[in-house]
């Protein structure tokens, strides 16, 4: 009797029967959660795509959340001449146009002395206007509430319960003496595969991601590589260039501009060390690195 209670299995199962089976339901609970997490990454949403360039800083919000829905309002009225820029700061000039998007007139509305560009986004008056295109774009399904973002995330806590099990058989094992190498290790990539689960979760849907992909296809002609006048696309134009493409647009098409709102940059090249660099991808998007292999030359500046 001794005998045979010293030679039992934990749990009356084997370890060469319990690991196996552990990571077929591993996998199998894995499966089901990148399942779900894909099922609510795609809301549904009756918006049709085309209609987000009415808006075009919030095609760049949509890219770059923030800073690059403030560059691309920056571009704008840039070209409007209802802004001005120096030594790392904007001041508003003259009367907002009356076709100027609210997140513009919002600027204006704060930058009537000298203000860092990168401050502007927490403004009090900056703030509401961010929040309202942040509602549309998630209104029209291109990203997600942060209420769709908590159950993704909460999905891994499915992983984790997979996990509670590995390690109370790990803990019954060592308490028999009996060998966990595999086990162990099968029991942190579940760990790890719960705690990123939990940890990330997509800003973009999935159709939001298609129509970046989408739209930087359809508007191909305003991306840095072709050097696009702007004068002649206009304010709108421009702004959802840099939306679509970063802002290695802004440093090749209006490169006078980018120096005076980040005095160290020179060209595209140099915009990641400047505080330039702001792309326009970012969670599978579909890219924004259309600045790289740009051109050094041509650096006058095309918007005035």
């Amino acid at each position: 009797m001794a005998l045979a209670a010293a030679t039992a299995e934990t749990w009356g199962i084997t370890g060469t029967t319990f690991l196996p089976a552990y990571v077929l339901i591993a996998l199998t609970v894995g499966t089901a959660g990148i399942c779900t997490r894909r099922a609510l990454a795609e809301p549904g949403a009756t918006t049709p795509v085309d209609d987000i360039t009415s808006h075009p800083h919030d095609v760049a919000y949509l890219a770059g959340g923030n800073e690059l829905a403030i560059w691309s309002a920056l571009c704008a009225m840039h070209l409007r001449g209802t802004l001005t820029a120096a030594d790392g700061t904007v001041r508003a000039i003259g009367r907002p146009d009356a076709d100027a998007d609210t997140l513009e007139k919002a600027i204006h509305a704060t930058a009537g002395s000298p203000v860092g560009h990168r401050r502007l986004m927490f403004h009090r008056s900056v703030r509401p206007a961010l929040a309202t295109i942040e509602e549309r774009l998630v209104a029209a399904g291109f990203l997600l509430s942060e209420n769709r973002r908590r159950r993704i995330r909460r999905v891994g806590f499915w992983m984790l319960a997979v996990a509670v099990l590995g390690l109370l058989r790990v803990l019954a094992d060592v308490a028999e003496a009996r060998p966990v190498g595999l086990l162990v290790t099968a029991l942190l990539l579940v760990t790890a595969t719960g705690v990123m689960q939990i940890a990330l979760a997509p800003r973009r849907t999935r159709r939001g991601n298609r129509a970046l992909a989408a739209l930087r296809e359809r508007h191909r002609a305003l991306a840095p590589e072709r050097e696009p006048d702007w004068r002649s696309h206009g304010p709108a134009g421009a702004a959802l260039g840099v939306g679509l493409f970063g802002t290695g647009a802004l440093a090749v098409s209006a490169p006078g501009f980018a120096r005076q709102i980040a005095p160290q940059v020179t060209g595209p090249d140099d915009a990641e060390g400047s505080g330039l660099a702001v792309s326009g991808g970012g969670d599978g998007g579909g890219g924004g690195g259309g600045n790289r292999g740009v051109s050094r030359h041509r650096l006058t500046d095309r918007s005035g």
